[in-house]
């Protein structure tokens, strides 16, 4: 199953670290104006997801 969350990037992620992320989690390329993209997470991805929060690349929204 997948969760439906909001990602808002980090003005400190670099294109290089952001790329890394999408690849690994596939979350698509594009970002809106207020900087976030909306995806689907898999369930077992999320943790790790959360991880990469705590690191500061990213902030997840749940909208």
């Amino acid at each position: 199953m997948n969760k439906r969350v909001t990602i808002h990037w980090a003005k400190t992620c670099t294109p290089e670290i952001k790329e890394r992320i999408c690849n690994r989690f596939g979350i698509p390329r594009y970002t809106t104006i207020n900087g976030e993209t909306p995806c689907e997470i898999r369930d077992e991805d999320l943790e790790l997801l959360r991880q990469v929060e705590k690191k500061g690349f990213i902030e997840l929204r749940n909208k």
